[in-house]
């Protein structure tokens, strides 16, 4: 039996389950029956190298409290009488300041325990295959490996390999996103949105550019499975109809004309999402006849679309760790509103200055609230219209309340 899909959901039961089953370390599992002692500077290399050794492989769980036999086989659950809180957020920055890139994905979280007893914790890390490594140690520069049950120091040609697969997995990422851009605009084989500019966020979680993922579309149909659940989309509000096609679920947004479609949200079957919003005449415009894009408004959409969609993974038991890539099409056509008015600017300001804004892709990191994540998107968008950064966050990063 291995651990839930979600870390969190990880009880006693399924830990004790471990022993029953002698679940024995291998590829995917590192039992240790206690934490160091003391976190000295070998204690922290070693759990950092188990970590980037699971990164660097198939993925993996270090299972802190949980004792093995003589054959690596979990035998009894050992309570670690410790400040869960303290612990969970120790080795949460080991991993972010001692490891080189930062494992996406990476989870780490304390299972209340009691046995022999004892009333303690166990602490569970999870490092997920990683699409963006090869990852190091920072203390020794290494990079690791899990081979079975033992990790082992990569030599140089096994490194370049890991490069060559990183590199391949973010290009077919970004190459999907090239594909589904030429298609919006072009037309074929996507649902025709009305004329004006397009807003349009890529999501991609990293287990799906692992290729881990697959979504049943049905799932999203209410007319062809009871209880389905609804897609999230990019807007503030709206109704609209779901449906299913080659590619995945569908949801087409309705607009109120007939024949007219502000956007939609496609989740393909592979895990990648794109949602879309047509910013058109509904909004105003300045005397150039170019349409507004409301600063806050459009970022707090932007917001609430990813917040949806990592409710929805944790919904599927994958984890919200994820790329998202914002694209404005046709940005020639629209002024970006700025503060304090939003409308009626005049000269240059919140103009772009190319027909199709591509901005860079930028990594969600799971356990970040989705307004600070998306801050670097933001900030790209407001510098490629002529201004510093996103207008709507203070001197300290943090986003400022609505007015």
């Amino acid at each position: 039996m291995a651990l839930p899909a979600n870390l969190r959901d990880t009880t006693q039961a399924h830990l004790e389950q471990l022993v029953t089953d002698q679940a024995q370390e291998g590829p995917h599992l590192d039992f240790k029956r206690d934490l160091p002692a003391t976190w000295d500077a070998s204690a922290k290399h070693e759990f950092i190298a188990d970590i980037t050794a699971f990164a660097n492989a198939g993925g993996g769980d270090v299972i802190y409290g949980l004792e093995e036999d003589g054959d690596a086989k979990a035998e009894a659950v050992v309570p670690q009488v410790i400040n869960q809180d303290q612990e969970v957020l120790r080795l949460q920055d080991f991993l972010l300041n001692s490891v080189e890139p930062r494992i996406p994905g990476v989870q780490v979280h304390a299972v209340e325990v009691t046995a022999r007893g004892t009333a303690g914790h166990v602490i569970l890390v999870r490092a997920p295959q990683s699409w963006v490594g090869p990852h190091r140690v920072k203390t020794n520069q290494h990079f690791f490996l899990r081979e079975g049950a033992r990790k082992r120091q990569l030599d140089v040609p096994e490194i370049r390999g890991l490069f060559l697969r990183s590199e391949s997995q973010v290009q077919r990422v970004r190459d999907f996103r090239t594909e589904r851009i030429s298609r919006i605009l072009t037309g074929e084989g996507t649902p025709t949105l009305a004329p004006g500019a397009v807003l349009v966020m890529h999501l991609v979680p990293s287990e799906a550019a692992l290729g881990l993922m697959q979504v049943d579309p049905l799932a999203y149909v209410p007319s062809l499975r009871a209880g389905a659940r609804y897609l999230p989309w990019l807007a503030r509000d709206g109704s609209g109809s779901p449906s299913i096609n080659l590619d995945g679920a569908l949801f087409l947004r309705h607009s109120g004309v007939t024949g007219v479609l502000p956007g939609y949200s496609l989740f393909f079957r592979n895990g990648f999402f794109e949602a879309t919003q047509v910013i058109d005449s509904v909004h105003r415009h300045d005397d150039a006849g170019r349409f507004n894009l409301p600063g806050r408004a459009y970022e707090d959409i932007c917001i609430q679309l990813v917040d949806r969609f990592r409710a929805e993974l944790l919904h599927l038991a994958v984890s919200t760790e994820m790329t998202a890539m914002l694209t404005l099409l046709h940005a020639n056509r629209v002024r970006v509103g700025l503060p304090v008015t939003d409308y009626g600017q005049s000269g240059s300001d919140g103009l772009f200055d190319r027909q199709h804004l591509v901005l860079s892709d930028v990594q969600l990191q799971a356990g970040v609230p989705t307004d600070m994540a998306l801050k670097p998107v933001f900030d790209l968008l407001g510098q490629a219209c002529g201004l510093a950064g996103s207008p709507y966050y203070d001197s300290n990063g943090a986003r400022t309340p609505s007015r």
